[in-house]
């Protein structure tokens, strides 16, 4: 399984990276997680429109056409734990590599949104990056734990 984390954020910082490399760590060798964070454009000279037009052109650079593309998104659908685990074991199955999009501090514009195959909800909280990077892995994990059937998820 292939999963690629693309994120409008900065550089994962020390705690973020120790954390989230304690669940990948976690995963079995062909379980792979890859994160790419992409540097926001967010600017007082230039319009909200603006910054998400270049992050949206940021985005697509890294993504293909034959990609599966998972936007969160507040408006998104809601799942739960054992939602996302069904969801990774389809992918899985269908040997679909995932691609989850986690939007800079303006979101995720219309164009990525319309390119994505799904747009999930976390939740109707908003989460700063650095934590919802982490959120997501941990969810991760759990799925697999889920898939699994082993006891980390209860």
């Amino acid at each position: 399984m292939n999963i690629k984390i693309i994120s409008i954020a900065n550089k994962l910082n020390s705690w973020e990276s120790e954390s989230i490399n304690f669940y990948i760590k976690q995963l079995p060798h062909n379980f792979n997680v890859e994160f790419i964070n992409l540097k926001g454009q967010q600017n007082p000279k230039i319009s909200k429109d603006e910054a998400l037009k270049k992050e949206s052109e940021l985005i697509l650079s890294k993504i293909s056409k034959h990609d599966y593309v998972v936007s969160w998104d507040q408006n998104g659908d809601q799942l739960n734990s054992e939602d996302l685990s069904r969801f990774i074991l389809n992918c899985q199955q269908n040997d679909r590599k995932i691609i989850f999009l986690i939007g800079g501090s303006f979101g995720l514009s219309d164009v990525i949104k319309n390119r994505s195959n799904k747009i999930f909800s976390a939740s109707l909280l908003t989460f700063p990056h650095r934590l919802f990077r982490l959120i997501l892995m941990e969810q991760i994990y759990r799925a697999h734990s889920i898939i699994t059937n082993m006891p980390y998820h209860k």
